[in-house]
């Protein structure tokens, strides 16, 4: 299991201001923990965050926004995405959109029910919604980016259960390496 020093993401009520919070795993009770596919450790999840590590300074490296996503499916990368933005010419560059897209044209499959989404960042509100159509199980994330965030911000579209006729959002871990993405992010200002 995560160990105890992990931050985890779990929904707690239904107030917008109040319906999430960063906890202790240790605090929270073990049905409430986020199992998919058997694998649940902090190596499964550091070894995939450094991937996308590694994505979001060849993103950096080009000029764009430093980060990298990839999809996991049956604990292999199915797919990776680097930001292509500002230096590209698409708008939907974001890295998340790009790895889920990727990840949909190799499986063959527009819905990655058993799939694990790696983020150097949270996810935007674009991000999170092409994931919450993607119905990907569980995001994992390194930074918050709280003014646009899908989780943190005002407006949870990653992770908001009263939007009506969608399904329920996916399980939600962030703080991953959050020293190193805080580092990219960093170098990615100056």
């Amino acid at each position: 299991m995560i160990c105890r020093d992990k931050m985890v993401l779990i929904q707690l009520g239904r107030r917008p201001a109040a319906r999430y919070s960063f906890l202790p795993v240790a605090s929270i009770p073990k049905g409430k923990r986020m199992h998919v596919n058997g694998q649940d450790t902090t190596a499964d999840h550091e070894r995939f965050m450094r991937r996308a590590i590694l994505l979001a300074k060849i993103a950096h490296s080009r000029n764009n926004t430093p980060v990298g996503s990839v999809v996991v499916l049956d604990g292999e990368v199915v797919s990776e995405g680097i930001e292509n933005l500002p230096a590209g010419s698409s708008v939907t560059g974001h890295a998340e959109v790009l790895a889920c897209q990727m990840a949909v044209d190799k499986t063959g499959k527009s819905l990655l029910e058993r799939a694990r989404l790696y983020t150097t960042a949270e996810p935007c509100f674009m991000c999170s919604y092409v994931i919450r159509q993607c119905e990907i199980a569980l995001v994992v994330y390194g930074l918050e980016t709280p003014i646009v965030g899908g989780i943190t911000s005002s407006l949870p579209v990653l992770t908001d259960t009263s939007i009506s006729g969608w399904k329920p959002p996916p399980g939600v871990l962030g703080g991953i390496l959050r020293e190193e993405c805080r580092q990219l992010r960093a170098a990615g200002h100056q």
